[in-house]
């Protein structure tokens, strides 16, 4: 039993760490950021919220089983969790910056169908972390990224048209041709003013 004291100290330090850093730390440099008006300090917060304390809970646990008179099979087991559940939450973290900071770029050019771009950039983070998650346990990821990539190719294949489409539609947007408000007038004969586009 005594050689369980010092795992539980580090479970029990990790937790008090985790809500000291979260609830006064993390609450103070909030508020210096939203005081001075930093750019882009609200997505950084908004991303960070409550990982603090999952990473230093993390920590905590990291180090009992470090420090615990488990069996070496069983403390790698856990290990590996905790770094799964690290990765995961590096992950979760990455994507909502991603995510906040391509809406704040995007927010500037009117028209941008922000939700569009900012949902691409979080999926994209999102699977990349999902991907690196699965190298850590020892999965062969080479035959999944192979997979993907031609599926890839036959979903665009299939949608070729579709796609087309798309991206004429996002270099309209961004080259600002055409704005809500313009008349236009195609060679079809249609004419008419642009109430959306989306």
């Amino acid at each position: 039993m005594i050689e369980w004291i010092t795992p539980i100290g580090f479970i029990l330090a990790g937790l008090l760490a985790g809500i000291i850093g979260e609830k006064v730390i993390f609450k103070k440099l909030e508020r210096f950021v939203n005081n001075k008006r930093i750019a882009g300090g609200n997505i950084i917060f908004h991303s960070l919220h409550r990982m603090t304390f999952i990473w230093f809970v993390i920590a905590g646990f990291f180090w009992a089983i470090l420090s615990s008179p488990l069996k070496p099979d069983i403390a790698l087991v856990l290990q590996k969790v905790l770094t799964i559940a690290l990765l995961y939450s590096v992950t979760l973290v990455l994507s909502r910056l991603a995510a906040g900071f391509v809406n704040l770029f995007i927010r500037r050019t009117e028209g941008v169908p922000t939700s569009l771009i900012s949902n691409l950039a979080k999926i994209t983070v999102l699977v990349l972390g999902a991907l690196i998650i699965l190298q850590t346990l020892g999965v062969q990821i080479t035959p999944i990224v192979t997979t993907l990539g031609i599926g890839g190719l036959a979903v665009g294949l299939a949608l070729q048209d579709t796609l087309a489409n798309l991206f004429s539609g996002f270099y309209l947007v961004i080259s600002k041709q055409v704005r809500t408000g313009d008349y236009v007038k195609l060679d079809a004969g249609q004419e008419g003013y642009v109430i959306d586009i989306s």
